[in-house]
């Protein structure tokens, strides 16, 4: 407590706190702000009439959806954002590049929520064809600031350009091949925590999982005896004859991911059944981008897929229906896609669909974890 008062007074927390103490910190911020603002950001909402339109659960009608505030993802990132400047290292593209991402997904998703809240329907946003657009643009940004040498957070090329698998101790170099990688990893992430936002709550929890893998593996990567001992990231420097091990300074997102986690809590507060707040695009997108900015930074693009294995069954089971049912084949292959609407459909009730797929998400960030002494 006397630290944490003399850093108050006397400098930032980043100087004189450890990094497991800003991790609480950053998490306890963000739900806090979230807490206190939101009654007052879902009043102004509706004050101006930015709510949710009509509602069709895969052909199911939720009329009691229409009406609830969007574009709760404002507030999200905003919180998320306050709690970064203050407990966060910013001097080091670790945190920097996944804020940026954040914050330009989740103006292609404001713009998309927008001309829905303006067009009196939830099927009146922007093409699929702008958005993907959009992410595109964001993804190669990413690429530049991570793959260039002056603002990229890793300073060994080689590791930069590598892809990197769990069960693999050293890294596969593909090149300027490594920048597909990035814009799939970025377009997968954002879309794929889209579709799962579906329903109250649904895509808080799964988010607060990644988040918190995401960071955990920052920590340990960022942990030079840790990274030694587990085989993380070997580095050889031929100018001195030495290989090193681990990724300097990553452990940051671990207080990123705090952040974000954090502010899912506030979220779901007021997202659980029955909802009094939606994240609207503007959210989602913009902690896809975020979660997927990290896993790139981190060289965990693998980890990602798996810890987020529910965004991945979301995300497979609509363009599987999409491209291969209904484009291909000419009919359907699901009830209904994405995967939460195929259960609604069947008869599940939203709110045993919403727990059953927590606890999928759960199991999946478990294996995850089970991933760690692979190497």
């Amino acid at each position: 407590m006397i630290q944490l008062l003399y850093s108050l007074i006397c400098g930032s927390p980043q100087q004189h706190l450890s990094l497991l103490s800003r991790t609480l910190g950053g998490a306890i911020t963000s739900s806090v702000l979230f807490l206190l603002l939101a009654p007052r950001f879902i009043r102004l909402l509706k004050a101006r009439g930015i709510c949710e339109q009509a509602r069709d659960f895969g052909g199911l009608n939720a009329p009691g959806k229409a009406g609830t505030p969007t574009m709760g993802g404002i507030l999200i990132y905003g919180c998320v954002v306050l709690s970064a400047i203050f407990w966060c290292r910013l001097d080091t593209n670790f945190t920097v590049i996944p804020l940026l991402a954040g914050f330009a997904l989740g103006l292609v998703g404001l713009v998309d929520d927008l001309l829905k809240v303006r067009g009196q329907s939830s099927e009146a946003g922007t093409s699929r064809g702008i958005k993907y657009a959009g992410q595109l643009c964001v993804g190669v940004t990413v690429a530049i600031l991570f793959l260039s040498e002056g603002t990229s957070p890793i300073d060994h090329e080689a590791t930069r350009w590598s892809l990197f698998a769990p069960i693999f101790r050293n890294g596969l170099y593909v090149g300027s091949a490594y920048v597909l990688v990035i814009l799939a990893v970025m377009i997968a992430a954002s879309n794929s925590v889209n579709l799962t936002d579906g329903m109250d709550g649904l895509a808080a929890v799964p988010v607060i999982f990644v988040a918190a893998v995401l960071g955990g593996f920052g920590y340990i990567t960022g942990r030079i005896d840790f990274a030694t001992y587990l085989g993380y990231f070997p580095a050889t420097w031929p100018q001195i004859g030495q290989v090193s091990y681990g990724l300097p300074l990553s452990g940051e997102l671990m207080v990123l991911a705090a952040a974000i986690a954090g502010a899912g809590v506030g979220f779901l507060w007021f997202n659980a059944h029955p909802a009094s707040l939606f994240m609207g695009d503007t959210g989602s997108m913009a902690i896809g981008g975020m979660l997927g900015s990290m896993a790139v930074v981190s060289k965990q693009e693998a980890l990602f897929f798996i810890a987020g294995g529910l965004f991945v069954m979301e995300a497979a089971s609509t363009l599987i229906q999409d491209y291969v049912g209904l484009k291909l084949l000419g009919r359907r292959i699901l009830f209904r896609a994405p995967l939460h609407h195929n259960m609604l459909h069947r008869g599940t009730a939203e709110t045993k669909v919403t727990v059953r797929l927590w606890i999928v998400a759960g199991l999946f960030a478990l294996l995850a974890l089970c991933t760690l002494k692979l190497r």
